[in-house]
């Protein structure tokens, strides 16, 4: 069949693309009307907007918003991760890195839904229920893909179907004839990455056996916070006056907040424990925030019904001061919000691509929430030791000449400047910015 669509291939600007295909639409409404447009043809279009290119010379497969369909339709590589990329990632430990020159050939594992259901804390095997009912979905669909295609010659197989009503089935074969070759890959690629998902989370309670070492995974619990177990790295807010100026609410800390006697408290503080214990809770650490946000309802909840001496409130306010310092956007605000609730990625993916007119898959929404959200309380955490355990040098801090703020001589905050005395200008990185955007 030739293709009706005239589309301007000269064009390249993503601006100039959407104008034109507006103006195209308009013009030929008549035979438009006659003949609609297919489904295929308006994929056609809609890939001719996107591979239109920014200001920037780019467009949104370039920029890792959305991968588009290639020419030859086969599925994108995922570029290699680099070992620093590993080491960033929550579930990176030192003993996945090995020598794979003398490995023996490894027969491929199974996954026992049955064994699962009896090890399983009662936390995991609801997420493994979730997680098998799409895994089911999805092996249905392409199995009737595949069927319809001359894949396969024989029917899905009993134990498949009998997992779903016959009106479910019929949605499903219904949803398998609207796929194309492109969606029917990523449906398959999907598939994979949901059953690698399985040995993922049976990994995080079964104990690990390597060449190594054996390490046992223990689940996280909401009683730990009660104990002796320090909280690094300044401890919790324990709303005592001397909290309040080293976690203030809507500011950061400055030396001039401090008397004598409260900077003595500080300095105890800070040096009480030298070395790090084996069994703490570090607000710098990115397992530890993740997490404590996968438990954070329960400790919420269970904060309100603890006994006096319990600490969980004060945990709660600790951990709510360095998401309120991480200064989160808007976005990651709402993402977090919608983890910490428990919502699947790809709820979450919908409700942000809804509201701020992206266009985010579920993948990446975890990549925000890991790489992002969680990286950036490390952070926030980390340059809230290092402004304290330098809250006794006020030479260590410079006051920016235009917003008053007084901030670690660093030039993570100042532009540096040989000429200048002490080797900085007199405006912060962000009145800079500021300054700059408003001069554009």
């Amino acid at each position: 069949m030739t293709n009706r669509l005239k589309l301007d291939f000269t064009i390249s600007s993503l601006e100039e693309r959407t104008s034109f295909v507006d103006n195209y639409l308009i013009e030929n409404k008549e035979i438009f009307d006659i003949k609609p447009l297919t489904e295929k043809e308006l994929e056609t279009i809609a890939n001719y907007i996107l591979w239109g290119k920014d200001k920037n010379g780019k467009n949104v497969n370039q920029l890792k918003e959305i991968q588009l369909e290639t020419r030859n339709k086969t599925w994108d590589r995922k570029k290699e991760e680099s070992l620093d990329a590993l080491i960033e990632s929550p579930a990176f430990k030192e003993s996945m890195i090995k020598n794979y020159s003398a490995q023996t050939r490894v027969r491929k594992e199974s996954f026992s839904r049955s064994q699962a259901r009896k090890e399983a804390p009662p936390y995991i095997l609801e997420r493994y229920e979730e997680l098998w009912r799409e895994i089911d979905a999805l092996d249905l669909m392409i199995n009737y893909y595949d069927l319809a295609h001359g894949k396969r010659k024989n029917p899905p197989r009993e134990s498949l179907l009998n997992r779903f009503t016959p009106e479910e089935q019929e949605k499903l074969k219904e949803k398998a004839s609207h796929l194309n070759q492109f969606s029917y890959l990523k449906k398959r690629h999907l598939l994979v990455e949901l059953r690698r998902e399985q040995f993922t989370l049976r990994d995080s309670y079964k104990s690990q056996v390597s060449r190594t070492t054996v390490e046992a995974y223990t689940p996280p619990t909401t009683s730990f916070f009660d104990t002796e177990i320090p909280v690094l790295p300044l401890g919790l807010c324990n709303n005592q006056p001397i909290d309040k100026k080293i976690f203030p609410l809507n500011h950061i800390p400055e030396p001039q907040d401090f008397s004598e006697k409260e900077l003595r408290e500080v300095s105890s503080r800070i040096w009480k424990s030298p070395a790090q214990p084996k069994l703490c809770f570090d607000f710098r650490e990115m397992e530890h925030i993740y997490k404590a946000f996968q438990i954070y309802e329960n400790l919420v909840d269970e904060s309100i019904t603890a006994d006096v001496e319990s600490t969980l409130h004060l945990f709660i306010t600790t951990l709510n001061f360095y998401i309120q310092f991480a200064n989160l956007t808007p976005l990651q605000m709402d993402i977090l919000r919608q983890k910490i609730s428990k919502q699947k990625n790809q709820d979450i993916a919908l409700f942000i691509n809804k509201k701020y007119n992206k266009t985010y898959n579920a993948n990446y929404i975890s990549t925000i929430f890991r790489q992002k959200i969680i990286a950036a309380i490390n952070k926030a955490a980390a340059l809230h030791y290092e402004i304290m355990t330098n809250i006794f040098f006020p030479e260590n801090f410079k006051k920016c000449k235009q917003c008053g703020r007084t901030l670690l001589l660093t030039s993570d905050n100042f532009v540096r400047k040989t000429k200048s005395k002490d080797g900085f200008v007199s405006r912060c990185k962000q009145c800079d910015k500021k300054n700059r955007q408003e001069k554009k």
